[in-house]
């Protein structure tokens, strides 16, 4: 499967950030496919303007552009080298360490909560959506401008496998 030949509809991708390292972050380009959700880094290190001291500000790290557009906190320069990577390899996992791909049948849980994220400063976003694995693991994915968590957890788990019965969950 190939990013340059998916089929991108309104309900088979997002875009979401994750913290890490406390106050760290990272932006996503999520595909869901029938069988995974595939996580393509988007963007780096985004933060909120806030003067020109770089210890404080970190300004030049700010998104510009329709802030409720969920696509201005992409850049395409982190999907030029993946378009014809097969995104089920291993390759497109280690070509960034930060990519990810979870098997939908290992979901447990997902669920949103609608609570702002500390930190997130101005950026419009509708609160979290977790995703629980059944190995323990858990990620907070903060959905980005005008998107609905709530629809991204029905979108994830559509035909979403029933770990336990092996059967569909409609």
């Amino acid at each position: 499967m190939k990013l340059r030949y998916y089929k991108f509809e309104k309900n088979n991708h997002f875009v979401a950030m994750e913290y890490y390292w406390l106050i760290l972050n990272r932006s996503y380009f999520i595909l869901i496919t029938d069988d995974y959700l595939i996580g393509i880094q988007g963007n780096g290190i985004i933060s909120v303007e806030a003067g020109t001291d770089f210890l404080i500000g970190l300004g030049n790290m700010a998104v510009r552009g329709d802030l409720k557009n969920p696509y201005s906190y992409m850049k395409a320069s982190y999907f030029e080298n993946i378009l014809d990577v097969d995104l089920l390899s291993e390759e497109f996992l280690t070509m960034n360490s930060f990519n990810f791909r979870i098997n939908k049948k290992e979901i447990k849980n997902v669920y949103h909560d609608s609570k702002k994220k500390w930190g997130m400063g101005y950026y419009p976003h509708d609160g979290k959506v977790y995703i629980e694995t059944i190995d323990g693991k858990k990620r907070e994915l903060i959905i980005l401008g005008n998107q609905s968590g709530d629809e991204i957890v029905k979108w994830i788990s559509t035909r979403q496998l029933d770990f336990k019965s092996n059967k569909q969950i409609k």
